[in-house]
């Protein structure tokens, strides 16, 4: 078994990081979130059982509608992406309509974990990155297909930089992803591919 590099390390420590602030981003929205808004219930059920608390009552809520705010606003800051909140689907298309003129087509049906959603979405951003990045760069295609498992495929018409993509293909596969860059020839020259796989594992039963 060949030794652990340094880049190994690092890349194991980020995506072990990210899992961590999903965690903590998930606690705080889920469970946090959860246990504010049934204490800012209970404080309403106060203020209509004892109409002359109604003043402190109030007071009261308001102090809390601030703390569930700040509570909703520290969770997406911890969030790694914007997959919880939108779903992969939408957060792609988002993500290439950011940058412009990135044709999407998306038909995967599968169901994903979030960490693995996360993970297949940070995947994919980065190969965007590299790729609108890339000299000569004139089109960029995004697909999403598979049901069973999750295949991700970032076309451009343009030569990819070894660095960016040696990077996320690091963090993709210590997140449990397969990340490949094939070259493509097209009418114009050399054209490049990204491709993204991520297989759910079914249980013995399933």
């Amino acid at each position: 078994m060949p030794k652990s590099t340094a880049a190994d390390n690092l890349a194991r420590e980020c995506v072990r990081t990210y899992r961590e602030l999903r965690r903590a981003a998930g606690v705080l929205h889920d469970d946090v979130g959860s246990l504010l808004a049934v204490a800012g219930l209970r404080l309403q059920l106060l203020c209509m059982d004892l109409p002359e608390a109604g003043a402190r009552a109030a007071e009261a809520a308001e102090a809390l509608e601030g703390a569930m705010e700040h509570v909703r606003k520290l969770s997406r800051e911890l969030e790694p992406s914007p997959v919880r909140r939108t779903g992969l689907k939408n957060a792609v298309v988002n993500l290439a309509d950011k940058v412009g003129g990135v044709i999407v087509r998306f038909s995967s049906t599968a169901e994903l974990a979030p960490a693995a959603a996360d993970a297949v979405y940070r995947a994919i951003a980065s190969a965007l990155a590299a790729a609108s990045a890339a000299p000569g760069v004139s089109r960029i295609a995004i697909s999403v297909s598979g049901s069973r498992s999750v295949t991700a495929r970032i076309t451009h018409n343009g030569r990819h930089r070894t660095a960016e993509l040696d990077a996320a293909a690091l963090l993709a596969r210590h997140a449990g992803l397969a990340f490949k860059v094939e070259k493509q020839r097209t009418k114009t020259g050399q054209g490049t591919i990204v491709v993204i796989q991520y297989a759910i594992r079914r249980s013995a039963g399933g």
